[in-house]
Parts: structure tokens; sequence; C-alpha cells
């Protein structure tokens, strides 16, 4: 064999070899993934790092990430890889099995359903882990996959925080409520006490922290006399609304006469309309 010949055909070998190279890849990156929200992130992950490692012409890693594209992307199951499968320093292997397991436990307990994101995350991180640590001479990269796979598996472990139960939704406040009287008169009939009734009984399920009753007459009368009278109304009603449940303390009591009408009238006239307590309910 000739000089030239010898330096051929190493030259044909290199390009027969370099145009095998990235065949999987190739392959990979032109499937449509199937399966679950996991396997397409696994398959988009493994793509990922096979276009890199290619990048760097390592074939063998990027055809080794390319066919765990394909698998992830074909709908099949792809655990993280086992540690047995590189040829780690000794003094690494400790932690990656350490890492290994806490990634199993996190994908055994449905991880990659609750998270599928972060679950492929960070098993194609430790992949990346264990292939950089294999190598050993890029610690940088190393430190990249190893700290991309923690903080992923940080996420996956992390306990849901336990929502509030919403706070039970009240009732509206209820009211206002009108009693009327006769002329000249504080007492309650059978329908003002069934108003009061009604009352005490929608502001305890409303959960009211707070009853005014307000007292008031018509103008007829001085307003020496309305002022007395119309006292008297509220207490009636206060004990009333008492005796039906609603508690002494929230009970705020005011009267005013004939100061404050419901219906505008001269002076010495009689109206029913003004001749009234009123109950308000608050928060």
């Amino acid at each position: 064999m000739n000089g030239i010949a010898k330096l051929i055909l190493p030259l044909v070998g290199t390009l027969v070899l370099a145009g095998c190279a990235g065949m999987e890849l190739q392959r990979a990156q032109e499937m449509s993934p199937q399966g679950s929200a996991f396997n397409t992130n696994l398959y988009e992950g493994y793509v990922d790092l096979a276009a890199s490692e290619y990048a760097e012409a390592d074939y063998r890693d990027s055809d080794t990430f390319a066919a765990r594209a394909i698998s992830a992307g074909s709908g099949q199951l792809v655990r993280p890889e086992q540690i047995d499968r590189r040829a780690l320093p000794e003094d690494k292997v400790g932690e990656l099995m350490a890492a290994r397991r806490r990634l199993a436990m996190a994908l055994s307990t449905g991880a990659s359903e609750r998270n599928p994101a972060e679950a492929a995350r960070a098993q194609v991180m430790f992949d990346c882990w264990m292939q950089e640590q294999e190598e050993n001479f890029q610690p940088e990269d190393i430190a990249r996959c190893r700290g991309a796979m923690m903080a992923a598996l940080d996420i996956l472990e992390m306990k849901p925080v336990a929502m509030a139960a919403p706070a039970p939704k009240l009732a509206p406040v209820p009211g206002p409520y009108v009693v009327f009287f006769q002329t000249d008169s504080f007492e309650l009939n059978e329908k003002s006490l069934a108003i009061i009734k009604d009352a005490a009984g929608n502001a305890s399920s409303a959960k009211v922290m707070k009853a005014v009753l307000s007292g008031h007459t018509d103008t007829a009368g001085s307003d020496g006399y309305n002022k007395g009278l119309s006292r008297a109304r509220v207490i009636a009603v206060g004990n009333a609304l008492m005796e039906a449940g609603v508690s002494r303390k929230l009970v705020q009591k005011d009267y005013y006469g004939e100061s404050k009408l419901r219906v505008a009238t001269p002076d010495d006239t009689a109206n029913q309309d003004n001749r009234r307590v009123e109950i308000k309910f608050d928060r």
C-alpha cells in the first residue's frame, strides 16, 4: 500500500463514522412525542441533552440520550439511569445513589402526575449529572446538572400547604324592622311581638354584633311627654327582643320623641307611621 492510500483510508473511516453519528438524535428530533405530560417533558429534556452532547462531539452520550428521548416520546416507561451504568468516581457514588433514591421515591408517590414538568426535569438532570460525573473533568457542568436536579427534587418533595377552610358565608344583615304603636301607648300587640321574634331569629343567623333601637312618636302631645313615651316604647321593644334571644350587650337604645318624623305633619297631629320603634342590626 502506497503512502497516499495509507493517508486516505483512515480519513475515509472517519468520514463514515461521522456520517453515522447523530442518527439517533435526528430520529428523536423528527418524532412526535406521545403519552403523558411527564413522558412529553422527558422527551424534550432528553432531546436537549442529546443535542448538547452532539455539539461537543460526544456522540456516544448523544445517542444514549436520544434513545431515551425516543423511548419516552413513544410513551414507554423510562426510569432514571442506574448507578452501575456509569463508571463513576468512587467518592461520588454514595451521593448519586442517595439522590437517585430520593428521585425514585418522589416518582413512586405521584410526582410525575402532580408536577410532570419538574418531575421530568429532575430525572433528566439526574442523568445529566451522572454523565458529567462519569467524565469528571468539567466541574461547572457537573454543578449545573446536580444543582438543577436538586432544585427540581426540592420542589417535588415540598408538602402541599393545607388550604384554610373558607369562612362560612354569613346571612345578610337583616332588617330594618319597624314596630308600630297605638296612640299614647307603648304596649306590644300580637303583630308587634311576631315582628320582634322574626327580627331576633334573623339576627342570630346573621351573627349580628349590634342592635340599635330608636323610639319615636307623632306630634300629638308635648315635646317632653313624647320624649318619655318614645323611651318607654324602646324599653318595651328591647325587653321583648332580649326575651326572644338577642343578647343584652348588643342592644343600643335611642329615643327621639317627635324630633325624627317618618312622615312630616303639623304639630298636634296623630299619625300611625310616626308612632314607632325602628330596629336596625349591624356587624
